[in-house]
């Protein structure tokens, strides 16, 4: 399958602008959330994988508000208006299969409780959902290291050079940090700057556990898919499966040599599990 790409936006209904890609004109309807931090971008190489694996789709890949061209509200920032903006973007659309990583694979779960059955089917890699307690946590971790990230660099050129360096990044598939440099920085007036703020980053980090999904997840019976890395520092196996559990109608697979970034480093991978679930709807 060969398509453009068109990028386009709505206004939510808090007034946010949220932009989107979509990609294709058939069915089924895959829509993609990436993680905190990142952009729409860094879907691009499991929509280009995927559309050697499909005939036909349409995906839709979203920023995140306050992520990418999406405009940001004043925080504080609550993770049910991305799920929010998730039902409103899909608008009942179907087939419909929701694909999301870290932050977004919680937006499509919240999406699902705000509109049961939005979605055919969800793959999710490593979902940000976890037990209590619940709350805002200002000076959590990755909090502290968002606020203490560099806002922007003199050239897109010396952001992949910082980027390409760093061990977090060390094993992307170069398509995807390629996506990310293109997608999550904006010209500014001495060289490039995150379109995601460190400020923002940190208020999303922040309301992780805030929603609380945790507790309401049996309430989910869409099919899903949970992915997590093997090296993973937050969704181990044991955590896996206790999580996978909570779902009414879930199962999960352990992607070998790979982190929380899996979405960034097996491109190829997502794709097919993407491809896979599709022909389970026939």
């Amino acid at each position: 399958m060969t398509a453009t790409t068109e990028i386009r936006s709505f206004l939510a209904r808090d007034g946010v602008e949220i932009a989107y890609s979509t990609t294709g004109d058939g069915d089924p309807l895959v829509v993609l959330v990436h993680a905190t931090g990142f952009c729409k971008e860094l879907c691009d190489p499991i929509i280009s994988e995927l559309a050697t694996r499909l005939d036909t789709f349409t995906a839709v890949a979203v920023d995140q508000r306050a992520h990418g061209d999406s405009s940001a509200p004043d925080p504080p920032f609550d993770w049910w208006d991305i799920g929010g903006d998730v039902v409103e973007l899909v608008g009942g659309a179907t087939p419909a299969i929701g694909v999301g990583h870290s932050a977004g694979g919680a937006a499509l779960v919240l999406a699902d409780l705000i509109d049961p059955g939005l979605f055919d089917a969800l793959v999710l890699v490593e979902p940000i959902i976890f037990p209590p307690p619940y709350g805002r946590f200002p000076d959590n971790p990755m909090s502290v290291g968002a606020r203490r990230r560099k806002p922007g660099f003199t050239s897109r050129k010396a952001a992949y050079a910082n980027f390409v360096g760093k061990v977090a990044f060390s094993g992307w598939d170069d398509r995807a940090m390629r996506a990310y440099v293109a997608g999550g920085l904006r010209d500014g007036d001495d060289g490039v700057v995150l379109k995601c703020t460190p400020e923002a980053e940190a208020e999303f980090f922040m309301a992780a556990t805030e929603h609380a999904a945790w507790d309401r997840l049996h309430e989910v019976n869409t099919p899903a898919l949970l992915l997590a890395g093997e090296h993973s520092t937050t969704h181990q196996e044991q955590f896996l499966a206790e999580l996978t559990g909570r779902f009414g109608n879930a199962t999960y697979e352990i992607v070998p040599d790979s982190s929380h970034f899996v979405w960034m480093e097996k491109p190829g991978l997502i794709a097919d599990r993407i491809a896979a679930t599709v022909a389970g709807l026939k």
